[in-house]
Formats: structure tokens, sequence, C-alpha cells
């Protein structure tokens, strides 16, 4: 099964790069977004720099690459008329699905680090972590996350038939809603119960602390709450994934475009 997972990852590398679109969402839309947020943060604190032109900027072109290959993965399956191949297929639908994921999140990582080298050599600022250990282990379950959230919409998107409006519709309210450009404290309280529900929110506050830094007590709830987070969605792909299975049979309209 690892095998199937691994050689799933790496043909899905291949086709993503293979798209001009993909391209442009791995090379330079983490640079025009290093541009801006750096242009808007240059002249606040080292800290806010840090925080939304240095990563922020960079979580938002990785966001954008897991949303979109997430969705319109199952989009062109479809499309194909693969989709079912795929779904009998003896490795498993969600192992396949799973790969595919995978390799759309190394090229996510990929953008993510070109933004960085983008932002550092162009405004030439300081990069400091008090904790750069607790950076690490937050973007090590930031990664882990947008696996995650990749696998839960995957799942979630298969039986919809409106997936290019879905895609795009969320794309930018999720970086808005979790942090990733500018702080949530602006939204009123409401709101802001709605970010602590998404993972990418709290790998920001996670980033804070690691930037800012913070008690001992601060890191490990942070990492905690994420940890959580992330087990639950992978419980919820794994049952919209039973689920879509059973529907799938019974309705026989995996193919319907």
């Amino acid at each position: 099964m690892l095998r199937a997972i691994l050689m799933s990852a790496k043909v899905q590398m291949k086709q993503s790069i293979a798209r001009p679109m993909f391209r442009f969402c791995i090379f330079i839309s983490p640079i025009l977004s290093g541009i801006l947020l750096g242009m808007i943060y240059q002249n606040r604190s080292v800290e806010d720099f840090m925080l939304y032109a240095f990563i922020g900027a960079g979580i938002t072109t990785f966001w954008g690459s897991i949303c979109f290959s997430s969705a319109s993965d199952m989009d062109r399956e479809k499309w194909l008329g693969t989709m079912p191949m795929i779904f009998t297929s003896p490795i498993g639908f969600e192992n396949i699905i799973f790969g595919k994921i995978l390799g759309n999140t190394l090229w996510g990582i990929f953008s993510f680090g070109l933004n960085m080298l983008t932002v550092k050599i162009l405004f030439n600022k300081s990069i400091q972590f008090v904790s750069f250990s607790y950076f690490v282990l937050i973007t090590i379950l930031m990664i882990v996350s947008m696996i995650a959230v990749g696998f839960m919409m995957a799942g979630l998107f298969t039986l919809s038939r409106k997936i290019s409006i879905l895609m795009n519709v969320i794309d930018y309210p999720i970086i808005m809603l979790t942090g990733m450009v500018f702080p949530i404290s602006i939204f009123p309280k409401f709101i802001q119960y709605i970010s602590y529900l998404l993972s990418p929110t709290w790998a920001m506050e996670g980033y804070k602390l690691a930037v800012q830094g913070g008690s001992n007590e601060e890191l490990l709830r942070v990492a905690f709450i994420l940890v959580i987070i992330i087990i639950i969605y992978f419980i919820i792909s794994i049952f919209s994934f039973r689920k879509i299975k059973k529907l799938c049979v019974i309705n026989g309209t995996l193919e319907v475009f």
C-alpha cells in the first residue's frame, strides 16, 4: 500500500507540474505574494514582517495549491472518465487520492520555501526567531494539517457537481479567516470562533509564538490544539470516504459531471 501511495504521489507531481496554471501557483504566485506582503509590512515591526510577509505569504500559496489541487483533481478525473477506475482500484480509492494530495503537498512545500527565499533576498530583513525549534515543529504540524484538509476536501468534493465553484469560493475567505495575511483580532468575536475551528489559524498562532515568544504553557497548548484538529480532520476524512463509497455504489453517479 505504501508503494502505491508513493507512486501515486510521484505521478501526481509530474502531472501537476505539466499544467501551466499549477506552474503559476508553484513558481510565480509565491514570488508575487512575497513581494506584495513584503511591501505592505516592510515598515512595520520585524515581528509583523516575519509573521505575515516571510511566513504568512508562503502559507497562502501553500493553501492555494492544496485547495485547487484537491478540488480540481476530482473534477479532472470525472472529466477524463477515470474516476470509476480509481474508485474500483484494488489499491483503494482513498489511498490513491491520499497519494495525489501528498504529491501536491510536496509542491506546496517548495512554494512555501520559495516565498521565504524571495522575501529574504528582496527585502533583506533580519530573520529572527525566539524559538526556531518551535518554528520547525509548527511547520511540520502545518504541513500535516494541510494534508488532512486536502484529504477531507477531496472526499467531500467527490460527489459534488459544482467543484469549480466551491474551490474558488473557499480560497480567499480561508486566507482571511485564518489570519495568514493579517490578525484575526480585527474580526467580530463570532467570526473569530469560526476561525479557531480551522487548523491554519492555530498554525499562525504557533508561528506568532515562534517569532514573538511565549511561555511553555502557551507553546504546548497551541501545538496540542493543532494536533487535535488534525486528528479530527483525518477522522472526518475517513468517515466521509466510507460514506462516499456507499453512496457511489447505491446511486451509480460517480461519472456524472
